[in-house]
């Protein structure tokens, strides 16, 4: 996905409301929906629904430029201010040039609560807590606090970021989307990098732009393609033999399809 202009992610000064110095919250939903500005727009977390193929075509698109990003249930966030029922925040999960604190952007307030230790990645597609709510592949959990199979640790290999990868394919595309509600193209690749312990940017020209540049001919399964100019606007995984995996737009789903070279970019490599 594109970065999003500065400009559609600022209030007016005037009517934010300054947080504690440093302060720090933690995601306690199971999804938090990400918006541009406080009221820019709404989306059910209703699993009976989205991601289901009963959403419209005309629904995914209205979140376009509306909803950059979404954070997991556990992510500990930066709380930069507040306005009505709404905080601005920083996602330091998530790095961004749109600010060096983490992605920014508003989350209801209700959705965050007092900072706790959440140290375990969910690696399963879904973990029950005690407390009977379910979080998704990448959120972050406490320790003993769902099974440990669903936060077994991912080899750090290709085949396995590959593997992984892999779970995802038919889930219908969300733009900003991050969790199994629905992904968007950088959305798949920032979390299943996220779960084998790696931290890469969150959008797509920002990982174009961290990465190590490898040629064509020479990338390997794990490593990132990317497309689109004059500013890079989607990335797609190669999982070898000629394919790649990618969240292609909000009229599709995950899927393989052979690598693409119209409209290429460049490889990039991250570990």
């Amino acid at each position: 996905m594109l970065i999003l202009s500065a400009v559609a992610i600022l209030v007016s000064n005037s009517l934010l409301q300054a947080p504690p110095r440093a302060a720090t919250a933690t995601v306690r939903v199971p999804v938090a929906n990400v918006w541009a500005a406080p009221n820019a727009g709404h989306l059910p977390l209703d699993p009976q629904v989205w991601p289901t193929a009963a959403v419209s075509y005309r629904q995914r698109l209205a979140l376009v430029g509306h909803m950059p990003t979404q954070v997991l249930y556990g992510e500990q966030v930066r709380v930069l201010a507040h306005t009505g029922g709404w905080t601005k925040i920083a996602v330091p999960d998530q790095p961004s040039p749109l600010d060096a604190r983490g992605y920014p952007g508003w989350v209801r307030s209700w959705q965050l609560g007092p900072a706790f230790a959440a140290p375990d990645v969910v690696t399963a597609r879904s973990a029950r807590l005690s407390s009977g709510l379910t979080v998704g592949f990448a959120a972050q959990v406490p320790s003993g606090a769902v099974p440990a199979a669903a936060t077994r640790r991912l080899p750090r290999t290709r085949a396995d970021l590959v593997r992984t990868a892999k779970q995802f394919v038919g889930l219908h595309y969300l733009w900003g989307g991050l969790s199994a509600w629905g992904y968007d193209c950088s959305g798949l690749t920032w979390a299943v990098y996220r779960a084998h312990g790696i931290t890469i940017p969150r959008d797509a020209d920002a990982q174009f732009a961290a990465g190590t540049p490898v040629a064509l001919a020479k990338m390997l399964p794990g490593d990132l393609l990317f497309y689109e100019h004059p500013v890079v606007g989607h990335v797609a995984m190669y999982i070898g033999g000629g394919r790649m995996i990618e969240s292609p737009n909000s009229a599709s789903a995950v899927r393989i399809v052979p690598v693409r070279t119209s409209d290429f970019r460049g490889v990039r490599r991250f570990f």
